[in-house]
C-alpha cells in the first residue's frame, strides 16, 4: 500500500501523553508547532500561538501549556485560559477569541495532519478580534 503524501503521520492515538504533545509543521515559508491533545470530545490539534499576543502558549517554559488540573490550555506569557475541546479563550485578554485548530484525522490509530489544508502563517493574519 502507497502512502498517502497528503496526510503526515504524527503519533499514535494511544501514545498521546497526558500532558498532550507538541510537533513542528511547514506553514508557507515558516516553521511553527502545534498542540495536539486527547479531550473528552476526542483528538485535537491547535496552533500553538496565543490569540492574544501571538506567542506559543508553552512561551519560556517548552512542552507545558496545560493548567495543573489539566482543565485548560493555558499562555504562559500572561495566563489566558483556552477550552481544550473547542480552542476558545474563557479567561484573559482574548476572552472570546478562538485557538486556531489544525486539519488533523485519526487514520488507523495514528493522528495524521493534512498538509494540504494547513492554514495561513497567522502573521498574515493580523491581530485577534
Amino acid at each position: 500500500m502507497t502512502e498517502d503524501p497528503r496526510w503526515r503521520p504524527l503519533i499514535a492515538e494511544d501514545e498521546i501523553p497526558e500532558g498532550g504533545f507538541t510537533f513542528s509543521y511547514r506553514a508557507g515559508p515558516t516553521t511553527e508547532t502545534g498542540i495536539l491533545l486527547r479531550t473528552a470530545a476526542g483528538v485535537r490539534a491547535w496552533r500553538n500561538v496565543c490569540r492574544h499576543l501571538s506567542v506559543p502558549l508553552d512561551h519560556g517554559d517548552p512542552g507545558r501549556f496545560l493548567t495543573t488540573d489539566r482543565a485548560h490550555l493555558v499562555c504562559a506569557q500572561h495566563g489566558a485560559l483556552y477550552q481544550p475541546e473547542d480552542g476558545v479563550c474563557v479567561a484573559g485578554p482574548c476572552r472570546g477569541a478562538g485557538l486556531r485548530p489544525l486539519p488533523i484525522e485519526v487514520r488507523r490509530g495514528v493522528v495524521c495532519l493534512d498538509t494540504t489544508s494547513l492554514p495561513i502563517p497567522l502573521a498574515a493574519l493580523g491581530p485577534a478580534p
